[in-house]
């Protein structure tokens, strides 16, 4: 009888690294699925044994990933991975059940070996250069935004500002 081979889904939003990894990850062994957001990511019909996530999947967060991907399989091992990692984002992402969160650029090796729980005492890898104030403004209202299923108003009412304003706002963070 043959085993199994373990089962991996990468969710990333920049194809050309979300086809890096399943390559990679197809020539450790593994069977790899895609997805670019969550909507794809709900389209997946299997389950899975790990995961790997980025942070940021276009105008999706990573973290809701996170969630959907627990209420699946509540035993998949899941990694954050993030070009723009903060304390804050890295706390939220294992309380809500990543087993680790790395920072860009990352290779396979290290990703797997996050996964397989092989760097368990190695610290959160936080860039040594410091974000700029822009660069947190623009996480931080993402993130309420996403708090607040995308309506505007309820997120401007928590951030403290007009409505109007923070429309000037998410329209200076044009979608990549």
């Amino acid at each position: 009888m043959t085993e199994r081979p373990p089962s991996l889904v990468v969710v990333e939003d920049d194809a050309r690294f979300a086809d890096t990894l399943r390559a990679e990850f197809q020539h450790l062994g593994y069977r790899v699925e895609t997805a670019s957001c969550l909507s794809a990511l709900r389209e997946l019909r299997s389950g899975f044994d790990f995961a790997v996530v980025d942070l940021r999947l276009g105008r999706d967060s990573g973290l809701d990933a996170v969630s959907l991907l627990l209420d699946r399989n509540p035993e998949a091992r899941i990694v954050m991975l993030t070009g723009y990692g903060s304390i804050a984002t890295a706390v939220q992402a294992t309380k809500l059940g990543a087993v680790n969160y790395l920072s860009k650029p990352v290779d396979a090796e290290a990703i797997e070996r996050a996964l397989r729980g092989e760097e368990q005492d190695e610290p959160i890898s936080v860039p040594e250069e410091f974000q700029s104030l822009a660069r947190h403004e623009r996480e931080y209202i993402e993130f309420v935004l996403a708090e607040c299923e995308g309506n505007i108003s309820r997120a401007a009412r928590r951030l403290g500002i007009h409505r109007q304003s923070l429309q000037r706002k998410l329209r200076k963070y044009t979608p990549r």
